[in-house]
């Protein structure tokens, strides 16, 4: 028995969110990474990162925006060193267009499916791995200054 294709409102949404990718990883691939490895997002008009002017120290997050516009480079030693996790987060939004995209053509729930675990489990890990090098690099920063 085969099950029904996707609805209407699911297509809809998958569309928009493909759309959404498709747009971060445009402006990633507009940016000019900054060479220190961090920065870049202020060239969107963020400010500089909160936890590095008031506390001197990196963020998890530090590093992500630059890390998305080396990889759009495809520059990926630089894009590791800038935010590991950043660059892993890059990847799964990168394979997830197509995926997306054979999925609205077919209409495939087991398609979506696969996308799904695929992009919550990429997602994790990237966010995982970005907290576990920022908790790293804190406990080490620490310890040097002891």
């Amino acid at each position: 028995m085969t099950s029904p294709g996707l609805g209407k409102a699911e297509r809809a949404s998958l569309a928009v969110l493909t759309a959404a990718l498709v747009s971060v990883l445009g402006v990633a691939a507009w940016l000019v990474p900054e060479p220190s490895g961090l920065g870049t997002h202020q060239q969107l008009g963020l400010p500089a990162c909160t936890s590095v002017s008031i506390l001197g120290i990196r963020c998890p997050a530090c590093g992500m925006t630059t890390s998305w516009a080396l990889m759009a480079e495809g520059r990926v030693p630089e894009a590791i060193r800038a935010n590991l996790g950043g660059s892993l987060l890059f990847i799964v939004a990168a394979c997830s267009v197509p995926w997306l995209v054979g999925i609205l053509w077919t209409s495939s729930c087991r398609l979506r499916d696969q996308w799904g675990l695929f992009a919550l489990s990429g997602s994790l890990v990237s966010m995982a791995i970005a907290l576990v090098l920022w908790a790293w690099n804190l406990v080490t920063t620490k310890l040097q200054n002891l």
